[in-house]
């Protein structure tokens, strides 16, 4: 099968087991893979400095009595409090204010065209065959590409997507500052009318904050198939269609290749062929925490991608630049969006990076095993 590399001499079949009795992945000499990296715009540094800049000198604290100091340092603590925050719940507010629901059976023309939102809509040019629900979010950003919706999480958000993956790391759907970033596309993804419209890979990104349960912190509770069971399907609509996506596979995966020996799986790749589809899934199955194998696949089958952060490996004092990521494959055409997650299985022979042995111990039975080439 084209598009395994194999860093390893021994031609291994490593992996568990498909439904077929195939194994998930079988090494194949090819190319090294690329390693893409997502870009850092800064803005957290630029944010702390302009917090510093608020702060009180040793100066000032000379010339002003104690309790003035002190009500200056109150009024500081708020404003970097509401800083952080963004000011409120920015997402909730979009949605009270656009009247908008990821539920279908809520949108309604008549509703989007109401007298309250109308002052969204002028002056507006909208793109041909924009679905009528979107044009007041659109008006209110043209950044907006779609809507994401896992019923019973709180993963319920509009989708932006900017000229690059760093302008909504720290900024909300208006633009202000928001420690909480927005749910933004992988800027070299496409959106257009029908599904042959959209990339191969279709990657979302968003933060998950321990401090709060909120953008993506719910990504990381698929790694347990129970909760999967009670969550296997996405809604992500776009501007032009609505889509529905079976959720396949969660895993833990480094971002920097240091550690796991110099290897980044690289997930957030959009654009693989027809023919390196299988490999994709495989090496993904091969990751995933669960199994769902009522699930196929087909090498003309499109995805979704969720990527978030994990602090899961952070073990004394350690810091793991690590991510959880949550893969799902689009409802075909004329298929049904159901999932039969009766057969549903925890993978207890799951690939992990280097890294989550050098912190938990145990034995890697993928050390040396081959790794996927986006560009096969």
């Amino acid at each position: 099968m084209d598009g395994i590399h194999n860093n390893n001499e021994q031609d291994n079949k490593l992996g568990i087991s498909m439904s077929d009795g195939s194994d998930v992945f079988a090494p194949k000499p090819g190319s090294e893979v690329y390693l893409d990296s997502l870009t850092n715009s800064g803005e957290d540094v630029k944010d702390l400095n302009k917090i510093k800049a608020k702060s009180m000198t040793a100066a000032d604290k000379k010339v002003i009595s104690i309790l003035a100091a002190l009500n200056a340092i109150v009024v500081v603590v708020i404003g970097i409090y509401l800083g952080l925050n963004g000011g409120g719940d920015e997402y909730e507010s979009i949605k009270e204010n656009m009247n908008f629901d990821a539920e279908k059976d809520y949108f309604n023309v008549s509703r989007v065209f109401d007298g309250e939102l109308s002052m969204y809509l002028n002056g507006v040019e909208f793109p041909d065959s924009i679905q009528n629900y979107f044009k007041p979010l659109y008006s209110a950003n043209t950044d907006t590409v779609g809507w994401i919706k896992i019923p019973e999480t709180s993963i319920d958000f509009p989708v932006l997507k900017a000229e690059d993956n760093a302008f909504y790391e720290r900024k909300n759907f208006y633009g202000g500052y928001d420690r909480r970033g927005s749910i933004f596309m992988d800027y070299r993804n496409t959106v257009g009318m029908g599904r042959d419209s959209l990339s191969k890979n279709t990657i979302v990104y968003g933060h998950h904050l321990t401090q709060d349960e909120c953008v993506f912190a719910d990504v990381e509770k698929y790694l347990d198939p129970d909760y999967y069971a009670l969550h296997p399907v996405i809604t992500m609509n776009t501007l032009y269609d609505d889509y529905e996506w079976k959720v396949f596979a969660c895993y833990i995966t480094n971002a920097d290749e240091k550690d796991d020996n110099g290897y980044v799986f690289y997930y957030w790749y959009p654009f693989f062929s027809d023919g390196n589809t299988m490999n994709f899934v495989n090496e993904t199955l091969s990751r995933s925490w669960f199994i769902n194998p009522s699930i196929d696949f087909k090498p003309t089958d499109k995805f979704l991608t969720l990527s978030t952060c994990t602090y899961i490996m952070n073990e004394g004092g350690r810091y793991v630049d690590a991510r959880c990521v949550l893969v799902a494959r689009l409802v075909r055409a004329g298929e049904s969006d159901e999932v039969d997650v009766s057969q549903v299985y925890e993978n207890t022979n799951k690939r992990l990076p280097r890294i989550w042995f050098d912190v938990f111990g145990g034995t890697n039975n993928y050390a040396g095993g081959p790794f996927w080439d986006a560009f096969a």
